[in-house]
């Protein structure tokens, strides 16, 4: 029998949603702006259309 062998979720790897602000777990998209600064969403925005963030001004 073989043992699989589990890998932790590295700081690296952890990605946070920029709308919703909760940990993404699987699909995602990124963005990276002009500043190089990098972004990650929700893949196809699910939080905006679930609505589980408050609207910004």
């Amino acid at each position: 029998m073989k043992k699989e062998s589990r890998k932790k979720a590295k700081a690296e790897d952890v990605k946070i949603c920029g709308l919703c602000g909760q940990m993404i777990i699987g699909d995602y998209e990124m963005v990276r702006t002009r500043r190089r600064t990098t972004m990650y969403f929700c893949k196809g925005m699910r939080c905006r259309e679930a609505g589980s963030y408050e609207k910004r001004d």
